[in-house]
Formats: structure tokens, sequence, C-alpha cells
């Protein structure tokens, strides 16, 4: 069980710190392909953005090694 952080009094579940550097990330691309003028080849850009930052949430809890992806004590 993760226990949570005590920050000026208020607890903050550990999950916060992934979750801000993922939107930042998804900020700073989200911009980038605004600048680019991409999004005029999506579809729907909303979806775009909704799979970028999941995708980006993913990358940053599997890089932390929060996620347990190829970690061969967890096979069975």
């Amino acid at each position: 069980m993760l226990a949570e952080w005590s920050l000026l009094g208020f607890l903050v579940p550990p999950l916060a710190l992934p979750v801000l550097l993922a939107l930042a990330l998804y900020l700073l691309v989200k911009r980038l392909l605004t600048r680019l003028r991409l999004y005029h080849w999506f579809w729907h850009p909303l979806l775009l953005d909704v799979a970028l930052y999941i995708l980006l949430l993913w990358a940053v809890l599997s890089l932390s090694g929060a996620l347990p992806i190829g970690d061969p004590a967890t096979r069975g």
C-alpha cells in the first residue's frame, strides 16, 4: 500500500507527481503540435489530446518503475 505525502498539512497521493509531470509534457507537445499546425490532420483533435495524455502518463509511470511492465519477478 502506498502512503500519502504530507505537503503543508495536506495529504497528497503519490500518483500526483507523475500526473503533473505528464500534464506538463502534454502541454509542451500540444503547443508544439499547434505551432507546427498539425492539428488539422486529425479528425477529432480532442480524442488526440486524450490519447496523447494517456500515452504520456503511461510513459512517465513505466519509466519511473511504477508499472510492473517487463519485470520478470511479476510473471507467474
